[in-house]
């Protein structure tokens, strides 16, 4: 009877120290479910020519892009999260307007730390190309899920 008192004991305040941990990262398959519902609404966002779509980066986003000049030249480029953000909003009307529309496939999650790394292939209506489009999404520290990273290309017409 006390080897069963004993060994309930050790249970009872191991299970006690589970249960009052609190965790450090959601599961991965949560993570990955939130991660694809935020990228739906990303894509209904940019299809509704919705300025609000700025909201879904963080202050601090990292914002890489090689541009494929018409020359040949790839040109690389780091944009400061302001300046991209205010572009994107700015571009809205112009993109509703020409119709600037990207259709994504291809579409794989990957966890990345506490975030998860989405790559998709973007269609752009636009350019009339397919491209890679890579983008690192997360809870930020007060849990609102943000784009830290977005990695991408653009092609320049003649």
């Amino acid at each position: 009877m006390k080897r069963t008192f004993a060994t309930l004991t050790l249970l009872a305040l191991a299970l006690c120290q589970i249960a009052s941990a609190s965790p450090t990262a959601a599961p991965k398959g949560d993570a990955i479910t939130k991660a694809k519902a935020f990228f739906k609404r990303y894509v209904a966002l940019e299809h509704a020519f919705d300025p609000a779509m700025v909201n879904l980066y963080s202050d601090s986003v990292v914002i890489k892009n090689k541009r494929y000049m018409p020359d040949g030249k790839i040109v690389p480029m780091t944009v400061p999260a302001s300046r991209f953000k205010k572009a994107l909003k700015d571009y809205m009307p112009k993109a509703r307007q020409v119709g600037d529309v990207s259709t994504y496939t291809n579409d794989t999650y990957t966890m990345e730390g506490n975030r998860v790394r989405i790559n998709v292939t973007r269609y752009s209506s636009v350019e009339k190309v397919s491209s890679p489009v890579s983008i690192l999404v997360g809870p930020d520290p007060s849990g609102n899920w943000l784009i830290f990273e977005e990695v991408s290309e653009s092609h320049l017409k003649r």
